[in-house]
């Protein structure tokens, strides 16, 4: 289960956390909202499916009694299990993982999704969030959005970052290419940090359109509730805009957000 991608921030979670802060609480306040739009009752039980650091795990532990999360790097197991005690965090690969149980509540976020390179692996993700999912289960996902990349102004060949807080001074440039007939984007990646060397990422991602989003998550076994370009749930031609002002994790309209219920 060796990953086709490297990255400073999976190596070290620390520093995703600290360059991801979600410090408004948004994706936890999504959830929320959507427990109560689309019911009946808030989760007793969750499954992050690619969780990361656990950190949007976290974020709903508060109020849902039991969460588990997969993701298929040792290190981010790691910092998970070391760092938030309170998740039961495993390691697995998003296309076969399988925990012999179901859940009130499936989630899939950080773009985990868009690492399925392929119709097959796509559809080996889909099926195991329905796996996972029982009778009326609910399902959180996003995904980097193709509408936005291939036919909106999502697409930007260089983008710089920089991070400047106490526990952390870096700059980035990210350089992407986009290969348009397969429906991939390649993402190389430079840290650069003071008092230590220079650190090169490297990613692959999938876009997906919403129409492929919903008819993937319909054959394997979910009913769309909604589907939005943004947090908020506001309605769009799901298109996305990078205008406005800076959203590194939401993306700005570069990802698609699915709220789907398990079919009986």
């Amino acid at each position: 289960m060796e990953p086709g991608f490297r990255s400073l921030l999976y190596a070290e979670p620390r520093l995703y956390d600290l360059v991801f802060p979600d410090a408004d609480g948004s994706v936890g306040r999504m959830c929320r909202e959507a427990f109560r739009r689309y019911g009946p009752a808030a989760p007793a039980s969750a499954l992050d499916i690619g969780c990361g650091s656990g950190r949007h795990l976290a974020a709903l532990a508060g109020t849902i009694a039991e969460c588990w999360g997969v993701d298929l790097l040792d290190s981010n197991v790691a910092y998970a299990r070391a760092t938030r005690p309170r998740l039961h965090v495993v390691q697995g690969d998003m296309r076969t993982v399988r925990l012999g149980r179901t859940f009130d509540l499936v989630t899939s976020f950080g773009n985990a999704l868009s690492y399925a390179l392929t119709d097959d692996d796509v559809a080996r993700t889909m099926d195991t969030y329905a796996a996972h999912a029982h009778a009326g289960a609910l399902l959180i996902v996003d995904a980097l959005n193709a509408r936005s990349y291939l036919d909106g102004d999502g697409f930007r060949e260089r983008i710089d970052g920089r991070v400047d807080i106490p526990e952390l001074r870096a700059t980035s440039v990210a350089m992407h290419v986009l290969d348009r007939r397969a429906r991939l984007l390649k993402r190389t990646r430079v840290w650069r940090m003071a008092g230590r060397p220079d650190v090169e990422d490297y990613a692959e991602y999938r876009l997906l359109y919403p129409e492929e989003l919903a008819g993937g998550l319909d054959t394997a076994g979910f009913a769309m509730l909604a589907l939005f370009d943004n947090r908020e749930f506001r309605s769009s031609d799901l298109r996305g805009t990078t205008t406005g002002a800076p959203d590194p994790g939401g993306m700005r309209g570069r990802k698609l957000y699915a709220f789907a219920r398990r079919h009986p």
